[in-house]
């Protein structure tokens, strides 16, 4: 018997209190993809997918390097990620920067994809490098990377809204010509950003930026940790500006 083709996850848009439990922010480190380009293409994405997506998303574009969970609560509110997770993230990236060399990368967004819960701009180059750093910030074997550890840079178009099969979704994105060109991302910096728990497509707010040429770290302003900045060394970055934009509709 033929398995059924893979479908999309609904998303519902809600407070979803249950995950959240009162604590205001969920952080992230990122590679910024926010240039004109991208931007572009993930509106068009946007349009080619409107009746499958949900109305609204206002995350500017990114790549996901890993998860850190939720920070910034009270007393009461659980907290996955404070200055000491941030400490050893820094030492972590610090460590990897010395030992590679160093320096800005860059990275080729080209082509769609879709997991079951969103479609994607897919990386096409620079992946190797997007993954050795998210190895460093998860504490993964670089030695798991070579046998074949699943991580697949993306940009995110939005989140499904109905059930529908990937495949078509997909075809749907190729059909109106949706990163058909290669667009190129210079990464200068890595970016911890965070975003309101309790809004699921809300925009992304800046944290701090790891700067690639100098090795350093550096509080955004009105950062959650920003008393940070200090013990990691001040740093000049150029990075794209992580700032609430209007939903690509």
């Amino acid at each position: 018997m033929r398995a059924a083709p893979p479908i999309s996850q609904p998303c519902e848009d809600r407070d979803f209190a249950e995950w959240h439990r009162g604590s205001p922010w969920c952080a992230v480190w990122v590679a910024c993809a926010d240039v004109p380009e991208v931007a572009a293409a993930v509106a068009r994405g946007r349009k080619a997918l409107a009746r499958a997506l949900l109305p609204r998303y206002a995350r500017q574009p990114h790549i996901t390097l890993a998860y850190r969970g939720l920070c910034g609560g009270g007393p009461d509110a659980p907290a996955e990620y404070g200055h000491a997770g941030l400490r050893a993230d820094i030492a972590r990236l610090a460590t990897h920067w010395r030992e590679s060399g160093g320096g800005p990368f860059a990275v080729q967004v080209r082509g769609a994809g879709s997991f079951t819960t969103v479609p994607y701009l897919a990386v096409e180059e620079g992946a190797g490098v997007l993954a050795r750093w998210h190895a460093v910030l998860d504490g993964i074997a670089q030695e798991a990377l070579r046998a074949g550890w699943r991580y697949v840079p993306h940009v995110t178009l939005g989140h499904y809204a109905v059930a529908m099969p990937l495949r078509q979704a997909v075809a749907c994105l190729g059909a109106a010509g949706v990163a058909r060109k290669a667009m190129h991302v210079e990464v200068r910096a890595l970016a911890l950003v965070r975003y309101a728990a309790q809004d699921i497509a809300g925009p992304l707010q800046a944290e701090g930026w790891f700067d690639l040429q100098t090795g350093r770290y550096a509080a955004a302003p009105g950062a959650l940790f920003g008393d940070l900045e200090q013990a990691g060394g001040q740093a000049t970055v150029s990075c794209t500006p992580m700032l609430p934009r209007v939903a690509l509709e």
